[in-house]
């Protein structure tokens, strides 16, 4: 099956693309609360490696461009989720799987006050990019780079993450359990969220909540129907006429929210 990234790199190729991806306009022009720092090269490959319809150099205009995407994307999530975080406790302790370059934790920090709680993210560093959405599992599918990630907290002033190295640590093995856990763009989407799930519900207790970006058509699998689960709509910044959804899991009752 050819991965959603796959695809777009095929589609670009075809037509030649390069430069400035088509953004919904509406979530792209929203209050900037993720802050883009300067584009070094560095941060630009680990950028394209993840995000291949961001085909930059390390310009101010590029600078711009992604900075307007990555907070389109988290306004795209944010809209989705507001009414499950106002019905739901403020998490205490909180896990990212596949930050990427640290996008939803700089955003949802200052957003919703996570600053002072204790969060942990969980990335892998490297090139090795095995998309499989429905399965199997590979350990050595990763496509981070975790010095452009601290770069990217650190001008944000987001100091209150700890980053773990999928390399060194198993997922079943990180310091849970976590009271929110969320996974946007990676588990769920790239990779499968059934062949994940055993080491995922090991990190939650009864009132944990756990939020996956799945694809439109997302097909549910047999463990899933036993879990307190429910499925939202959101509207993507890219492509600017899509839309995914967001998965809710819990292992006891999810909160209830309009």
């Amino acid at each position: 099956m050819v991965s959603f990234y796959g695809l777009v790199r095929r589609v670009q190729q075809a037509v030649g693309f390069k430069g400035v991806p088509a953004l919904d306009t509406r979530l792209a022009g929203m209050e900037r609360v993720f802050r883009a720092p300067p584009l070094t090269p560095e941060l630009v490959a680990a950028i394209k490696l993840i995000s291949p319809h961001c085909d930059f150099t390390a310009t101010e205009k590029y600078r711009e461009v992604w900075e307007a995407d990555q907070n389109g994307a988290c306004w795209g999530e944010y809209e989705a989720l507001a009414s499950l975080f106002r019905s739901m406790p403020q998490p205490t302790k909180i896990l990212e799987i596949g930050p990427g370059m640290g996008r939803s934790l700089v955003f949802f920090s200052k957003k919703l006050g996570w600053e002072g709680r204790e969060i942990h993210a969980y990335e892998g560093e490297g090139s090795t990019t095995k998309y499989t959405m429905l399965g199997p599992r590979f350990e050595d599918s990763y496509c981070g780079n975790l010095s452009a990630l601290r770069y990217v907290l650190e001008f944000n002033a987001i100091r209150n993450v700890t980053v773990f190295n999928a390399r060194d640590v198993p997922m079943a093995k990180l310091p849970g359990p976590y009271d929110l856990l969320y996974s946007f763009y990676s588990i769920g989407f790239h990779w499968s969220l059934e062949h994940y799930l055993d080491d995922l519900l090991s990190l939650l207790h009864d009132r944990s909540v756990a939020v996956f970006t799945v694809p439109h058509e997302f097909p549910p699998f047999p463990k899933l129907e036993g879990l307190p689960h429910r499925v939202v709509d959101w509207k993507t910044v890219w492509p600017k006429d899509g839309r995914l959804k967001l998965l809710i899991l819990s292992k006891g009752a999810l909160p209830k929210w309009a």
